[in-house]
């Protein structure tokens, strides 16, 4: 097998290709939602599909992941994208959009192995950093992504204009597929994979054996939910309140993703090997409350920069120390199936954040879905909060 920074290398690069694809289209889904009429909670409700989709999927994906190795599960995933992107371009009502992201979440095993490969490629000293460029891949996929929605979106928002972003999406799926085939070596050995005959893993098992990693599911549930609340929202927040359009978006999202990849590429990995994984994770969850209280109450341009401010450095701290932490529990034959775990929490909190955001947006006020996110982050420090350093250490 190729040195572990080579395939670490290899793999950051088609994660990144991926999300930048990603990145490209969610910028301009609302508003393509809006376009075939459909109403803010049918908006997000569509948006959500996908993760339901993922939530469905992503325990057998991680399972496969463990016997088959990680790079097949790659490519399936990406060739799954490439699908649900074009018919996206064609989709006519809502109800075809969220088939259509509901087809693409059901493929999305891609995002766990993903992972996987990376704490197959780590060891206790290098677990954060590896976690940290892998988020860092996916931050830069979210500046890259909608910057370039925004460029090929245009002046002139049209339905041929959002089907042009979806192909193109598409399009770097396409390429990520292609990339990981040539560039990419399995990380996963095959004397530490599973057989098809041997017994799977449980997931009941792995969580009533592991008290800590039902802690940090439930963390990453809570925090992706929140999260989903936000990005779900935010198009058409920006649309009510500040008369924006998906360009104005696509650079919002694209200057979030900046702020994110910089401190996931390089300063949250060196922060947890001073201060620890767990207490960098209570400080990006309290800048993640922080940045979402004050998006919903921001009445200016400074009191939004600010808030969005907090909520990078949030971002950026939290996501690599928390899969870090998850990464931490699994032996290595397990690690598929605890990171589909995970992925499986990170769906469940896009499938809840949706179906909550779309209606307090519609019946209460534009800024109540970020309301409620920061109510979410100061759940999920609270959990976190209350896990013994001990017991982690121990476990």
């Amino acid at each position: 097998m190729q040195s572990r920074p080579a395939s670490l290398a290899a793999l950051v690069g088609v994660v990144l290709i991926g999300m930048t694809g990603f990145g490209i289209f969610l910028p301009i889904f609302p508003f393509l939602a809006l376009e075939v009429g459909a109403s803010p909670t049918m908006a997000t409700i569509a948006m959500g599909a996908y993760s339901f989709g993922q939530l469905v999927s992503s325990p057998f994906w991680g399972r496969l992941s463990d016997r088959v190795g990680r790079k097949p599960i790659l490519i399936v995933g990406m060739i799954g994208s490439v699908i649900s992107y074009l018919w996206l371009a064609r989709a006519a009502s809502v109800e075809e959009l969220g088939a259509a992201r509901l087809f693409g979440g059901l493929m999305a095993g891609n995002v766990g192995a993903a992972f996987a490969a990376a704490a197959d490629l780590s060891d206790d000293k290098t677990r954060a950093r590896n976690m940290g460029l892998l988020g860092a891949a996916v931050g830069l996929g979210f500046i890259a992504g909608p910057a370039l929605g925004a460029f090929l979106i245009g002046q002139e928002e049209s339905r041929q204009s959002f089907a042009l972003v979806c192909i193109v999406s598409a399009a770097l799926a396409g390429v990520a597929a292609l990339a990981t085939l040539v560039l990419f070596r399995e990380s996963l050995e095959p004397n530490a994979r599973h057989k098809q005959g041997d017994a799977h893993i449980s997931r009941i098992a792995l969580l009533r054996s592991r008290p800590v990693l039902v802690r940090f599911i439930g963390v990453m549930f809570l925090v992706i939910a929140a999260q989903a609340m936000m990005e779900t929202v935010f198009g058409l927040w920006a649309d009510a309140e500040l008369e924006w359009g998906a360009r104005e978006v696509g650079w919002t999202l694209a200057g979030l993703g900046f702020g994110a990849a910089l401190l996931q590429g390089g300063a949250a990995g060196r922060m947890a090997r001073v201060i620890g994984e767990r207490t960098t994770l209570l400080i990006g969850l309290a800048l993640f409350a922080a940045g979402f209280g004050g998006m919903g109450v921001a009445g200016d341009a400074a009191a939004l920069v600010a808030a969005l401010t907090a909520l990078v450095i949030g971002i950026g701290l939290a996501t690599p120390a928390l899969n870090a932490l998850i990464a931490e529990q699994a032996s290595e034959h397990e690690r598929g199936a605890v990171m589909g775990l995970s992925q499986s929490a990170s769906a469940m909190g896009r499938v809840a954040g949706p179906l909550i955001s779309g209606p307090l947006f519609d019946f209460f006020s534009p800024g109540a879905p970020f309301i409620a996110a920061s109510i979410l982050m100061l759940a999920a420090l609270f959990v976190a909060l209350r896990e013994p350093a001990r017991e982690i250490a121990q476990s």
